[in-house]
């Protein structure tokens, strides 16, 4: 019994320094989510053709690219922990861990991906169609 008390503690032990090392990745991926998506929608500078905001968010996509291989990589190996210790846990009568499957955080990290890239191009766009707009205008009166 001491062994097995012993295994559960080392299973969960290894199961939050692994949650501590993915937490990590997502607060990553949010702050330079928030960052890009600040910059890009408050930022007049960054509106000024189309081709800004496509660049912000094609080195945004490259940098998802790289945190989403870390963070599946890391969500998979956190959630065999959780299936381990699960299965220590459960004979002895301890609450069991409830982790997402990889393939729903798969889907998730897609989801804020695309949307966070679809709002920066109507934000720019619609600034840029506006901006236009306004020059137009400028023009106009002038002559």
């Amino acid at each position: 019994m001491i062994e097995n008390s012993q295994a559960v503690i080392d299973a969960f032990n290894m199961f939050q320094d692994q949650y501590s090392q993915v937490d990590k990745l997502w607060n990553y991926f949010g702050v330079i989510s928030v960052a890009v998506a600040g910059f890009t929608i408050g930022s007049e500078k960054a509106s000024r053709s189309i081709w800004e905001p496509l660049a912000i968010i094609f080195g945004y996509l490259i940098f998802c690219i790289g945190n989403y291989q870390s963070l599946i990589n890391g969500h998979t190996f956190l959630y065999s922990l959780a299936t381990k210790y699960n299965e220590l846990a459960k004979p002895a009568g301890l609450d069991t861990l409830i982790i997402h499957r990889p393939e729903r955080v798969t889907e998730f990290y897609f989801a804020v991906v695309i949307t966070f890239s679809l709002a920066i191009i109507v934000v720019s766009w619609s600034r840029l169609k506006s901006h236009n707009k306004g020059r137009k205008q400028i023009a106009n009166s002038v002559t």
